[in-house]
């Protein structure tokens, strides 16, 4: 399989993923992998104007996941995902990764804001508690010039702050 990097972003491509992360990951193509956004023409236009000079794919998880399941990845791919409920239905169909690049949940209705970009439902913070029992080193960096740090220091380092 040829992902170079999977991103969690609730963004999907935007200003720092289409100016930081596009270029330092230097994949061929970009797969968005969002229900919301695959049912929308609106936002995969939008989505595909982000990244001009990239082949931009949008697909609702359960088409990922026959994708996945029937058609090998073969092209060099930037993958971008919304939250961690649908990195872990990827993970439990198949998608065998090491490591997962953590860029941002924003706050919103539901969610408990750790701290900027950092806020999770319960559901989303259980997702990521399975996530990591499954072994899969997950980092949060919001641009590719940051350092990279593991998610359970920077929720542990949030927690300290607020304490």
């Amino acid at each position: 399989m040829s992902i170079k990097l999977l991103r969690i972003d609730d963004r999907l491509i935007h200003g720092q993923v289409a100016s930081s992360w596009l270029r330092h990951v230097g994949a061929d193509q970009v797969i968005c992998v969002d229900d919301v956004a695959a049912s929308n023409p609106v936002q995969q236009q939008v989505l595909k104007m982000a990244a001009p000079d990239l082949k931009v794919h949008i697909f609702s998880v359960d088409e990922f996941i026959n994708i996945l399941q029937n058609h090998p990845i073969k092209r060099s791919t930037f993958l971008i995902l919304t939250n961690t409920v649908d990195v872990l239905r990827l993970l439990e169909a198949g998608l065998d990764l090491e490591t997962i690049n953590f860029g941002g949940m924003r706050s919103k209705e539901g969610r408990i804001a750790y701290d900027h970009d950092l806020s999770f439902t319960d559901e989303e913070l259980k997702a990521l508690d399975a996530i990591l029992a499954k072994g899969v080193d997950v980092t949060y960096q919001i641009a590719a010039y940051n350092d990279a740090v593991p998610i359970k220091d920077k929720l542990a380092e949030v927690k300290n702050k607020n304490e």
